[in-house]
């Protein structure tokens, strides 16, 4: 059984189109693709184990039941019966539901419900024909019909366990009639046309209801990896495809709890250098190819899935760095900065060989200071403007020089003023 969309694994990495394709195809194979069919295997094995759990101890019960039946048409056969149902079939049974307790896999589990429902239940059906004598049951070739229908519709067998499974049956059926009771050769084939056409029902309905099953979990899935998209859409700014604030906001909220840990975390805000005169000289049309470039070499320049960009508005951006000293953030920050200055952006407005470039100001928190996000993004606005003001194209604070032990401190910003 499927359930809802919401119960989808948020692992699931399929994407859009694989979904619609195996939607399209309707394939009468009832398998999908590889990396499809693995998916569907994650996200419905472990509700399927519990359900034939459930079922077949209903079905343990219900057959165990069945001695009152060998009580009132054969008494002298009760006491085998009892010990064929009980004492055999039972222990089996209970011991291959076990086997599902661990979530197999997609052939030991079908094959499990087509060994116990089916090849045991069958073979103790006919060990009972076997040992009857005179007192044999009319109706025990009858019983074989009930097993086809627990198999089909109360476990939902998959159809292709199902099929051999109920083929054996009917073979089965064919040979006990034929052996074990007096039945004319028309009365013969009249009951085996019976049986063998509730077989033929009950594929026929296996697969439709596999086939619906799979339909149901497509649909399914494509509305979870819809919402997904959608989702990811929702946190994305549409030019650049950074962080948009939504985003941002988001992720701040969750670094709160590492900055309470004790945790570092660096913030680093960028101003791309006289980008109102760029747009002035150039157009709104190169402006924003300008800010899609400098975004692509932002996000190149990320360490990992800890360090988060994001548009900050215009021509800002803010970089959220996780577990980050101050040290290594002015040196990531330099990085970037040296990246989009050799990219070699033109910048018409200023001169004939002027490219675009960009100011950095970083911040971090401090151990044993207590400083919420807010305070963290006014300290490296600070350090933004430090940066413009002393000439632009630079990181503030000063990145480590060759010579230099420590990054250039806050109040010395005013003496590097010029």
């Amino acid at each position: 059984m499927v359930g809802n969309a919401e119960d989808i694994s948020p692992s699931m990495q399929i994407d859009l189109d694989a979904i619609d394709e195996a939607i399209g195809s309707r394939s009468w194979l009832l398998r999908f693709p590889d990396a499809l069919e693995a998916t569907f295997e994650r996200d419905t094995g472990r509700q399927r184990c519990r359900e034939l759990i459930v079922r077949a101890y209903i079905g343990i019960v219900i057959y165990d039941l069945f001695a009152i039946a060998d009580w009132w048409a054969t008494p002298s056969l009760f006491w085998t019966a009892l010990w064929v149902r009980v004492a055999f079939f039972t222990p089996v049974a209970l011991t291959l539901v076990a086997v599902l307790y661990t979530t197999p896999r997609a052939v030991i589990r079908e094959s499990i419900i087509c060994l116990g429902g089916g090849a045991v239940a069958v073979g103790t059906v006919i060990y009972l024909m076997a040992v009857s004598g005179p007192a044999l049951q009319g109706t025990l070739h009858e019983s074989m019909t009930l097993l086809v229908l627990f198999m089909t519709v109360v476990q939902r067998t998959r159809f292709f366990y199902l099929v051999p499974t109920c083929l054996g049956f009917l073979a089965a059926h064919i040979w006990a009639v034929a052996h074990f009771y007096h039945y004319t050769p028309g009365q013969q084939v009249a009951i085996n046309m019976v049986f063998g056409a509730t077989v033929i029902f009950a594929l026929v309905a296996s697969y439709t209801m596999e086939r619906d099953l799979r339909l149901h979990y497509l649909f399914s899935l494509r509305g979870r990896a819809q919402n997904r998209e959608l989702d990811r859409m929702s946190r994305r700014d549409a030019l650049t495809g950074l962080g948009n604030r939504r985003s941002l906001e988001e992720t701040l909220a969750a670094c709160e709890q590492a900055i309470a840990a004790a945790g570092e975390l660096a913030i680093v805000l960028l101003d791309i250098d006289h980008f109102k005169l760029f747009n002035d000289n150039s157009g709104h049309q190169a402006g924003d190819l300008c800010l899609k470039r400098v975004a692509g070499i932002l996000q190149a320049e990320l360490r990992g899935q800890a360090d988060h960009a994001f548009r900050f508005g215009g021509e800002e951006f803010i970089i959220v760095l996780q577990k980050t000293p101050l040290t290594k953030a002015v040196r990531i920050a330099e990085r970037m900065r040296q990246a989009i200055e050799h990219a070699a952006i033109p910048h018409p407005a200023l001169g004939a060989d002027a490219v675009v470039t960009a100011s950095f100001g970083a911040a971090c928190s401090q151990p044993g200071h207590v400083l919420n996000i807010a305070e963290i993004i006014a300290s490296a606005d600070a350090a933004l403007y430090a940066a413009k003001r002393n000439g632009r194209n630079q990181v503030w604070p000063r990145p480590l020089s060759a010579n230099s032990a420590e990054i250039i401190p806050m109040a010395d910003r005013t003496s590097q003023k010029g």
